[in-house]
């Protein structure tokens, strides 16, 4: 004689029993490291709200795992009962089904409830603390607005597919969500035929990393529960409904793809002094003030308009980069080195784009046309005002070291801290040169002394410091350049 039970009641090792359950979630099937087995986790609730784990081995998924559907209800009975062993608990379950072909399974019904239970889900605005924690990982709520291209990477030898998915809450808040291999063939698959109708997902068990400044990733032990049928679920979807303008404005606009610093730089978060900042750390906050008066360079390099690497190519005109593949016209982007002091410590930085131009307060069309020129850059507004300020800067480190084995840095994205900028801002802007009506480099003015019948002695002198051959990556990977030495500057 069968027991019908709850989930609470049944034992490890408890035979002639039965349970009307529900699957909660579904995670992929993963390899036991260090053995060939293969395994596939679920999760199942009853009616009390009460949780257990079920699990999957070896040659009974295929023919178990589609029996058993997310969010469907079956009477499930005398599976094997057992302890997980602590070191093997990745939530708060301690007891599992091991389901195998001789289990008896039967689905109950397939009317939809509510399920009765529990999430917690850690905010958008809070991710930032878990940011790179192997040991850590977290639960969110979001609906996905849009995709970005797949793309497949080289990791370790292996190829894998990725592909990122906007995840967007009730705040307007945006964050990236990568799906992996597995996750990409499966819920990926759904979230793509289903994004035009505003698919809410319930990320379980997700790993927070820093591209972007703050976006999530599927691992090994994660879930993603599709349109899941809890409250919180169903009022986001009526939420996303009422607001189709918003999204309609996002992702027209594609902001999700720049830095988010709303979900990362806060004035608050903890922070690294200079003289505590550590190459084995993959990204750092520091507070402390930029200043580039004294060292010596050119502010842009030629890079290409897609992919933001340097390039030989002259302004202007289209090619194929080696580094993308893509045709496309070569654009100045500016560039250029800073020192970022507390009173700890000198740390040495490189700073691109719009983040670059924004400090300068010149863009790179005009930086490249007053070198073009043989005229300096008039600076001294831009110097005074930074003195006045205090930044927070989220760098990483590359790997190209200075002349003096300094280790170098990239600046992810900064926002100012104190309120100088207003008695800055009442001092006189200097009058920008004009831009010249050809904005080409002459080919004489990158030639050594000795290679050169024309230009002055000034361009001549620039053209040999300046090494032409810059290494650049986008905005998330800036390495150095090869010539990376500071320079006194020529007064």
């Amino acid at each position: 004689m069968t027991n019908m039970l709850s989930i609470r009641d049944i034992a490890p090792n408890m035979k002639n029993w039965c349970c009307i359950v529900t699957v909660q979630e579904k995670q992929q099937v993963t390899d036991s490291m260090g053995t060939p087995t293969k395994k596939q986790k679920l999760i199942f609730y009853d009616s009390e709200g009460s949780r257990v784990e079920g699990i999957i081995f070896n040659a009974d998924i295929p023919k178990m795992s589609p029996v058993l559907q997310v969010y469907r209800k079956y009477k499930i009975s005398n599976a094997d009962v057992r302890s997980i062993p602590p070191k093997f608990q990745t939530s708060d379950l301690t007891v599992q089904w091991v389901i195998t072909a001789k289990t008896v399974i039967e689905e109950v019904s397939r009317e939809e409830d509510i399920m009765p239970v529990k999430f917690t889900f850690t905010e958008f605005a809070d991710l930032a603390q878990y940011m790179d924690d192997k040991s850590k990982s977290v639960d969110v709520l979001g609906v996905v607005i849009s995709s970005l291209e797949k793309k497949t990477i080289t990791k370790n030898s292996k190829q894998s597919n990725v592909q990122k998915f906007v995840l967007l809450n009730e705040h307007s808040q945006t964050v990236m969500l990568s799906l992996w291999d597995d996750f990409l063939n499966n819920e990926g698959q759904i979230l793509v035929n289903t994004i035009q109708a505003y698919p809410v997902v319930i990320g379980r068990r997700l790993k927070v990393n820093n591209y972007n400044g703050v976006s999530l990733s599927t691992w090994f032990d994660s879930a993603l529960l599709v349109d899941p049928p809890i409250q919180d679920a169903r009022e986001l979807k009526n939420w996303a409904m009422r607001n189709t303008k918003l999204i309609a404005s996002l992702i027209e606009t594609k902001s999700y793809i720049k830095y988010n610093p709303q979900l990362f730089l806060k004035a608050d978060q903890k922070t690294t002094l200079n003289c505590n900042v550590s190459l084995s750390q993959k990204t750092t906050l520091v507070k402390a003030k930029i200043s580039f008066e004294h060292i010596f360079q050119k502010y842009w390099y030629m890079s290409c308009a897609k992919c933001n690497r340097a390039t030989a190519a002259d302004y202007g005109i289209e090619f194929t980069c080696n580094s993308c593949k893509q045709k496309s016209p070569a654009v100045p982007r500016c560039r250029f080195d800073v020192d970022l002091s507390d009173d700890n410590g000198v740390i040495p930085a490189s700073v691109f784009g719009d983040l670059a131009e924004k400090l300068l307060t010149f863009t790179a069309l005009e930086a490249m046309d007053h070198f073009n020129q043989n005229h300096e850059l008039p600076l001294e507004f831009a110097h005074n005002s930074l003195k006045t300020k205090t930044f927070l800067l989220h760098i990483k480190p590359i790997q190209t070291q200075l002349a003096d084995a300094r280790q170098r840095y990239t600046i992810l994205h900064y926002s100012e801290l104190e309120q100088g900028f207003d008695s800055a801002q009442s001092l006189e802007q200097p009058n920008a040169l004009p831009i010249s009506s050809e904005h080409k480099i002459d080919a004489a003015q990158l030639l050594a002394p000795e290679e050169s019948s024309s230009g002055s002695k000034a361009r001549l002198r620039l053209s040999d410091k300046f090494d032409e051959a810059e290494i650049t990556a986008t905005d998330d990977v800036e390495p150095a350049t090869k010539n990376s030495n500071k320079r006194t500057k020529l007064r």
